[in-house]
């Protein structure tokens, strides 16, 4: 994965932001008012990591859309009156990206084009897919 630069969020809402390429064209809708950091995958796709600027209780959002801006899945992690805040996130292959948290926990991000079906990955790592429990699944998100 290779991290891309210049890209940037604009908020439309207090929950909402566009995610603007380099030149400053949108590319696509997604929650979050702060971006952490954007990747592009080989095929075109591009993964976004916002968070909701809440040092209280920050929630974070793994959104993964189609080269065109389209959307794929969501994932975000909130919990009340515990502190997300992002202190690393860099790509460790070409489909995968690590995520550490302030408190030490590392998530690592995988991106699976088929897509799985695997309802327990997200909720034992207290994720919500904006794909259902029972959707199909192309971010495969695990504590090591």
């Amino acid at each position: 994965m290779e991290e891309l630069e210049g890209f940037s969020v604009y908020p439309v809402s207090e929950t909402e932001s566009y995610l603007r390429d380099a030149d400053g064209q949108r590319v696509a809708r997604l929650p979050g008012v702060v971006l952490e950091k954007a990747f592009r995958l080989k095929d075109g796709a591009f993964l976004a990591v916002t968070t909701d600027d809440c040092p209280f209780e920050e929630g974070f959002h793994i959104s993964l859309f189609r080269s065109d801006g389209s959307p794929l899945e969501t994932a975000c992690r909130a919990i009340p009156y515990c502190p997300g805040i992002i202190t690393d996130l860099f790509a460790i292959s070409d489909d995968a990206v690590k995520m550490v948290l302030q408190d030490g926990e590392t998530i690592v991000i995988a991106v699976r084009p088929e897509g799985t079906r695997s309802p327990l990955k997200f909720i034992q790592q207290r994720f919500i897919s904006n794909n259902g429990i029972f959707g199909r699944h192309y971010l495969e998100i695990s504590a090591p």
